[in-house]
């Protein structure tokens, strides 16, 4: 529902939220101009209206508290519900795989049709999309509370091999799931575009894995196919390793073997596919399942079944 007298609309502020409403608050329903919506202003879409709370935030690769001005933390004020709304945002990139350039455009449209298709699938956020009176398609998602499996592995400082024995299993149970999701989505035609692992979210409660962030288009098939391999690295090896790493911490890593050229990831040549090098205990089968999104490969893997299937082969037999 709107507000529309100012003095229901603050009332109905300070009742759902902590904050204290403005004198007079502002009102946007043209949401082109992303920048000037700020916390405590309200945003009235399609009958609704959303007190904004502020700006999302990046949280990775130490760019810690980068606001993200096109993505609004808010609040349903006809629910009191917390939304994330996504405001229309273009901008683009390339990358390679291997000696393919992959050209990746922010796509609201494309998120848009994603958001429909896993709608009420417990694998991937959930949301909807209004169109502002400008013609914006606007995304209001649903809040997940939670960390990202980025945020939980770079907190874990327990030893490797103790996190590959009690922690590792019941990850990768998890990762095995949302993966299986992933492999479905590409089943419906469509990919994500952005696999990461600050794209996972853990779900507080549940423990769920909950894929997030769908807006990004690829003209490569099989750049999702070559991204979950970053996933599965960063896991297994309970985060990033780099050959910089290796060659100026050795006291951290007492059973590396000397690296090659072709122990690298394909997609970040600085980062170590072969694993088993640095943690002996890693066993083969699994290694030779990391080394197909190395350097080195000549076996890569064609879509995300097979990997699935592969990886299942294996944690079935640990778990």
């Amino acid at each position: 529902m709107i507000f529309e007298d100012q003095n229901e609309l603050k009332a109905r502020i300070e009742q759902v939220t902590p904050r204290r409403a403005a004198k007079t608050v502002v009102v946007h329903t043209d949401t082109t101009a992303y920048m000037g919506i700020e916390g405590g202003h309200v945003l009235r879409l399609q009958g609704n209206d959303y007190f904004v709370l502020g700006d999302a935030q990046e949280g990775r690769f130490g760019i810690d508290d980068q606001p993200k001005f096109w993505v609004k933390y808010a609040v349903d004020l006809t629910t009191a519900e917390h939304k994330i709304i996504k405001l229309v945002f273009h901008e683009q990139f390339s990358t390679n795989v291997g000696m393919v350039r992959v050209r990746c455009i922010r796509s609201p449209q494309k998120e848009s049709r994603v958001l429909d298709l896993v709608s009420g699938h417990d694998r991937f956020m959930q949301g909807k999309t209004v169109v502002d009176p400008a013609g914006n398609p606007v995304r209001i998602v649903d809040f997940i509370r939670g960390k990202s499996l980025y945020a939980v592995l770079e907190a874990s400082d327990m030893p490797h091999e103790r996190y590959w024995n009690e922690v590792l299993p019941g990850i990768m149970q998890q990762l095995l799931t949302c993966m299986e999701a992933m492999a479905w989505l590409h089943s419906m035609g469509e990919h994500h575009g952005d696999i990461r692992n600050d794209h996972i979210l853990i779900e507080r409660e549940t423990g769920r894995f909950t894929w997030i962030d769908f807006d990004y288009e690829v003209n490569f098939s099989d750049y999702d196919v070559w991204s979950m391999g970053n996933v599965l690295t960063y896991v297994v090896g309970q985060g990033m390793h780099t050959f910089s790493q290796v060659q100026k911490s050795p006291a951290s890593y007492p059973y590396a073997q000397p690296l090659q050229e072709e122990d690298a990831l394909v997609l970040y040549k600085h980062r170590i596919a072969n694993l088993r090098k640095l943690f002996p205990y890693i066993p083969i089968e699994l290694n030779e399942i990391l080394m197909r999104f190395s350097l080195g490969t000549t076996e890569p893997y064609e879509d995300l079944d097979s990997q699935v299937r592969d990886l299942r082969s294996i944690f079935g037999r640990l778990c």
